[in-house]
């Protein structure tokens, strides 16, 4: 969420325009899960339905410049604020990158290259896909990750004729598993660490990987494991024209090398600032890195190039995901619609009334935590894991507030594991359905765009298992390793 302003208006939920933005925002989301409309067109329907709403009862006020009622505020009923432009713009670059290497033929290359690898096993592909997909997300983003492999992935069950969609659901749900490992690796990473250190809280490039990078392994080996039997009618199907794509040279499908290597080269350089920002503490927004980057490439693949290699850019303008851009920012406000009726600390206090240390599971803070890990995954299954993870970074705060003793100040509810938890949570329940993370999101989008759609069914079908086993590996792990969790 913006961190310039903030819902000054918080209504009861449940007072009429409160229900009526929950009843906007369950409309939306079952005509983006059934798929009976376009997920853009839902996204949006829902968006500008919380904002006519807002406008007829303005109930959804946000202010810059102080609170409601406070000197020097200014106020309207402006729920764009609620989009985050960080995320976009990272998003917007990593499409830019990608759509250049599609044009350059290195999609092409690495599909052939893979195919011979993997002697045209559907599994063998699978694994080695999978595993280079979440070594990458360890790097870089999950969201950069698959725009990156899944046109690699298309392009090779189109040359030895097998169902693309297995493999591509396999490879969005292996990327959400690795990015839980680094501060980079996951959207919902990026804001935890961003929103802790601006509050003195730690939570640097080292310490998820201390933290978190263990919990990832394991989980990714169980996700392995579930995929190999669940996938096992579709891994005896017998690929054909194995034997031509091996044979063919890789490099011949590469169309302009000029081009590959210096996009190649930015993205290097762009990965290495991501690490950097963090490491050495630079004043730059990662969306600055992400669009910076790809000017750079654009600007060195035109500049001293022969004119029959220099690149189209409108062609590449073409190859953004535009309506996975837009859909993004629907979610962003209807979810900050969510945030400004009182939903989110509605469950911020539930949480806590429930298990906190006042609540009916007395002096239990590992419950507490688990339970957030299972809130958080649920919740980010149903509204994208970036949006809900930036709207329950002031509700963890606000859980520690609640837990300060009246008289000394002291907080008895530590938040840190929370943080931890929320981290946990927004990563392995994105895996749910097909709009819990970006990585999904975007994996259905090349997809359709490839000419294979992705149903809800078919996703849920992974997807909900997927979850449940990594969230309950997390729970255990959490419960046996709780003093871990106590630093940032």
């Amino acid at each position: 969420m913006s961190t310039d302003a903030t819902s000054s208006y918080v209504a009861d939920t449940g007072s009429i325009e409160a229900i009526l933005i929950l009843l906007v925002f369950l409309i939306a989301f079952a005509l983006i899960l059934g798929e009976i409309v376009d997920r853009v067109l839902a996204a949006w329907g829902g968006a500008v339905g919380m904002l006519l709403v807002g406008t007829y009862y303005n109930s959804l006020t946000w202010c810059t410049g102080g609170g409601h009622g406070e000197a020097g505020a200014v106020c309207e009923n402006n729920l764009f604020e609620a989009i985050d432009f960080n995320v976009i713009g990272l998003l917007l670059g990593m499409m830019i990158f990608a759509g250049m290497l599609e044009i350059s033929g290195f999609f092409e290359f690495v599909a052939i290259k893979a195919t011979k690898l993997s002697g045209g096993d559907p599994w063998k592909l699978v694994f080695y896909l999978g595993t280079f997909t979440t070594v990458i997300s360890v790097f870089i983003d999950n969201v950069t990750a698959l725009i990156l492999i899944a046109p690699v992935t298309l392009k090779i069950c189109s040359k030895i004729e097998i169902n693309p969609i297995p493999p591509l659901i396999a490879l969005a749900i292996f990327s959400n598993t690795g990015g839980v490992a680094t501060l980079v690796g996951d959207p919902p990473n990026v804001l935890i660490a961003s929103y802790a250190s601006a509050r003195g809280l730690g939570f640097g490039f080292m310490s998820f990987i201390y933290h978190l990078t263990p919990l990832a392994i394991i989980a990714w080996g169980a996700t392995l494991w579930f995929m190999h039997r669940h996938f096992k009618n579709w891994r005896e199907v017998k690929p054909q024209n194995v034997e031509e794509v091996t044979s063919e040279d890789e490099w011949e499908a590469v169309k302009n090398d000029t081009l590959m290597y210096r996009t190649l080269g930015a993205l290097a350089v762009t990965v290495v600032m991501f690490a950097a920002v963090e490491l050495l503490h630079l004043d730059l927004e990662i969306s600055a890195v992400s669009l910076g980057g790809a000017g750079i490439a654009m600007s060195i693949s035109m500049l001293g190039v022969p004119e029959e290699k220099r690149m189209d850019i409108h062609e590449v303008v073409h190859k953004v995901e535009w309506g996975a851009l837009l859909f993004f920012a629907g979610l962003f406000v209807m979810v900050g619609g969510l945030e400004a009726m009182g939903y989110l600390e509605a469950i911020a206090n539930m949480i806590f009334d429930n298990f906190g240390p006042d609540g009916s599971i007395h002096n239990s803070p590992v419950v507490l935590v688990i339970v957030l890990i299972w809130v958080s995954a649920i919740a980010s299954a149903i509204v994208d894991n970036i949006p809900f993870c930036a709207a329950m970074l002031p509700v963890i705060l606000e859980i520690g507030e609640l837990s300060k003793d009246p008289i000394t100040g002291v907080a008895e509810v530590d938040i840190i594991p929370l943080y931890w938890a929320l981290a946990i949570g927004c990563g392995f329940g994105g895996n749910a359905t097909p709009i819990g993370s970006s990585a999904n999101v975007m994996t259905i989008a090349i997809s359709e765009r490839g000419g294979h759609k992705i149903s809800t069914k078919e996703w849920l079908g992974v997807g909900v298992p997927v979850m449940i086993i990594t969230c309950t590996i997390g729970s255990i792990v959490v419960a046996l390793f709780y003093d871990h969790f106590l630093t940032a």
